[in-house]
């Protein structure tokens, strides 16, 4: 059996500088990964063949997919094959991603009414199960994420992922979409503000 990844299909994001690729088999278990420029082990082949083309701005990993995001949306059309085949040569799965999604079975037992009782800790840990159940995954379909960096009080602080870091709707449509959510799940009071 082949140890390479062939691309199945490659998707435009909504962010025109990100594209998807799309995996015939998961590059991760689980989570997500996001790889920059000098954020990666010198035995990492994969990445160093990527950023030596020294147009990427950043590569985002999860389930079977994987979204590069380039320093302008014009070198896609150069570029889209050369990083494809890439993928395809050098790419291996990665043991582990960047962070330990919470299962969202948290959720089951958990009584909306006591959301602002919790320690701030606490409520990371309910809008992150809040989240994956609801949202990661509409952003994946994008090539993206968004990982929950703290909560403050009233305040989430989120940071976008992959195809969703720098496209022009996560400011705006998609951050009032993900602040509307949680204050119906959760919270009336909770602002959504992202972090970079």
């Amino acid at each position: 059996m082949s140890e390479n990844y062939s691309v199945k299909e490659i998707e435009l994001t909504p962010n025109p500088r990100a594209v998807k690729f799309i995996l015939d088999k998961p590059v991760l278990d689980s989570g997500s990964k996001t790889i920059e420029l000098g954020g990666y082990l010198e035995s990492d082949i994969f990445a160093s063949n990527i950023f030596a083309l020294d147009i990427v701005d950043l590569v985002y990993l999860r389930e079977n997919f994987i979204s590069c995001t380039l320093h302008s949306a014009d070198l896609w059309v150069v570029f889209k094959d050369k990083i494809k085949n890439i993928i395809e040569a050098d790419l291996k799965k990665y043991d582990e991603g960047d962070d330990d999604e919470v299962s969202s079975s948290i959720l089951d037992d958990f009584d909306k009414e006591k959301y602002h009782e919790l320690s701030n800790d606490e409520k990371a840990i309910i809008v992150d199960a809040v989240l994956d159940e609801s949202v990661r995954s509409a952003l994946a379909n994008d090539g993206g994420g968004l990982e929950v960096i703290e909560v403050d009080g009233p305040i989430v602080r989120i940071r976008y992922q992959g195809a969703c870091g720098g496209c022009p709707s996560s400011t705006g449509g998609t951050l009032r979409v993900i602040e509307n959510h949680l204050k119906s799940q959760l919270d009336p009071e909770i602002k959504v503000h992202t972090y970079s």
